[in-house]
């Protein structure tokens, strides 16, 4: 039996949210001597750039709350911001763990609507993107746990909603092939973070960001992993 294997049953039978706050409660333990909880060091650029500044960040695909985090880090530091989630019991541990944080249980996209969400083992590579979730099941890369719709909305209406009129210094993207969706549904008028970090997990995806991007006046700074970070020129 794999892990994932291991996990579907658990979630079938009812007792993987039981198990899960354990180890979330006894990693939280362990996080206090870590000094970075990104995936790639995302979050230590953060934390260099801004240096001894505070200030606000978007999070869209939240996921968990400090595990392959780029904003767990600044949390920490004093931040706070909104999170977008769609999976609720993740969107729940956020309102857990970051209590000074916004968080919403919705997925974001170009505008509102609804979409159907494809819920992963594992839960990073869960998708609104239909064609990028057959493809990861088809080769073993993720589990189907299940599908459903989301209601979608987008960065502006949040912002408007529950920022504005502070400016956000940091906006990071992580919908697993839906992130063009996610800047298109942005007024970069309105907008205009200092850093924004994006997935980007092929050579087309890398272009097609930088380009759109690099009509708003931003430039790759960094490129960590799979996650482009951009600077406002």
């Amino acid at each position: 039996m794999t892990k994932s294997d291991l996990i579907y049953a658990l979630h079938k039978v009812g007792v993987y949210d039981f198990l899960d706050r354990g180890r979330d409660y006894k990693e939280l333990v362990k996080a206090a001597r870590r000094p970075s909880f990104s995936q790639f060091g995302e979050d230590l650029f953060l934390r260099d750039y801004f240096d001894s500044r505070q200030g606000l960040y978007i999070e869209v695909g939240g996921n968990h709350p400090f595990s392959l985090s780029n904003t767990y880090l600044l949390y920490r530091m004093g931040w706070h911001g909104l999170v977008v989630e769609p999976i609720a019991r993740l969107c729940d541990k956020h309102k857990r763990f970051r209590p000074r944080d916004i968080q919403v249980n919705a997925a974001i996209g170009s505008g509102a609507g609804d979409l159907q969400f494809y819920e992963l083992i594992p839960s990073v590579l869960s998708t609104c993107e239909p064609v990028e979730a057959r493809k990861m099941i088809s080769t073993g890369t993720a589990k189907l746990l299940r599908e459903y719709s989301v209601p979608v909305t987008t960065v502006s209406e949040l912002y408007r909603k529950y920022l504005a009129p502070h400016p956000i210094l940091l906006l990071s993207v992580d919908t697993e092939g839906h992130d063009m969706a996610v800047l298109h549904g942005i007024d970069w008028d309105e907008i205009r973070p200092e850093i924004v970090i994006c997935e980007a997990n092929d050579d087309a995806k890398r272009s097609e960001v930088s380009q759109f991007l690099a009509g708003y006046g931003y430039e790759i700074t960094r490129i960590l992993g799979c996650n482009l970070l951009f600077k406002l020129g």
